[in-house]
């Protein structure tokens, strides 16, 4: 019994890891909103400290980096910027949820693991979600960061009750990501200046 809770509790650190690859304070903004309400166990390290002012800090700093994200002069600079912080809310939230007795204690391999799948989600979505500069072969960028938002919000809410189901959304995302630069590809095919 205690395997598969073990597993319970890393499918549900994984898929909060890959939401916050997308999106650093949605997931920790949820978290802290279901922590404060009593539905998910918090670590004790913040169980005093996670108040409304927490949760609303985190909603303001979520509202923020989506609002960020669609400002196309600051894309693809801020993507890149944002992995670091991403790997560190991937590390929070995995550890949380798998160790919620201690976040810091026993938890250095769901730091780890949590830090490492965030980071990895983050750079694929760099490096596949088509520049802004273009015309993302009729995809318009407000509509795939907007994609990105509803994938981290929805992703985030269910990343805490049910296990791994998040990275399929994410991996669907990334997937969509790779499709429409292939085809903006295709489109321009030998003319890549007409691309740029």
């Amino acid at each position: 019994m205690l395997a598969v809770e073990s597993l319970f509790l890393a499918g549900l650190g994984v898929g909060l890891a890959s939401v916050a690859g997308l999106r650093a304070f949605v997931p920790l903004a949820l978290f802290s909103l279901f922590a404060r309400l009593g539905f998910v166990v918090e670590p004790d390290i913040l169980s005093p400290q996670i108040g409304w002012t927490i949760v609303l800090v985190l909603s303001a700093l979520a509202v923020v980096e989506i609002m960020l994200d669609k400002v196309l002069a600051l894309d693809p600079a801020f993507g890149y910027v944002m992995i670091p912080i991403r790997m560190v809310a991937g590390a929070v939230l995995f550890a949380a949820v798998y160790e919620p007795g201690t976040l810091f204690g026993g938890a250095a391999p769901g730091l780890v693991a949590g830090g490492g799948i965030a980071a990895v989600v983050a750079g694929l979505k760099v490096i596949l979600r088509p520049p802004s500069r273009s015309s993302s072969a009729g995809v318009s960028t407000a509509f795939l960061s907007a994609m990105e938002d509803f994938v981290a919000v929805s992703g985030g809410v269910v990343g805490l009750f049910l296990p791994f189901l998040p990275l399929l959304f994410v991996g669907f995302l990334l997937f969509f990501f790779n499709r429409i630069r292939k085809r903006r590809g295709r489109k321009y095919g030998g003319l890549r200046i007409l691309g740029d």
